[in-house]
């Protein structure tokens, strides 16, 4: 795992800025602002998915299936979050 601007590979796991991330790329943990630390698709299976880079801007589609620009300068990590098969838990009633 590498977090890294310069010579990262992109490879699940690495952080590294929306502009050299390959289009379509599932990511998570995108921050909103450079420097400010991971804001979206954080909760367990949470992804995105990087769909255009425009300028200084970059297209994010997420989770909920809305799309929003970032500032491509913005750190993001490549991959899924783990623990995919949290939403399929049935916790019941109240209290459990």
């Amino acid at each position: 795992i590498v977090s890294g601007v310069e010579d990262v590979a992109p490879e699940i796991g690495n952080a590294m800025p929306l502009s050299n991330i390959p289009l379509g790329t599932i990511i998570s943990c995108i921050e909103l602002r450079p420097g400010q630390g991971a804001v979206m698709a954080r909760s367990a299976g949470a992804f995105a998915q990087l769909m255009a880079r425009e300028g200084k801007y970059a297209t994010i589609k997420l989770p909920s299936g809305e799309i929003r620009r970032v500032l491509a300068s913005c750190v993001a990590t490549i991959g899924a979050v783990s623990n995919s098969d949290h939403q399929l838990l049935v916790s019941g009633k109240a209290g459990r």
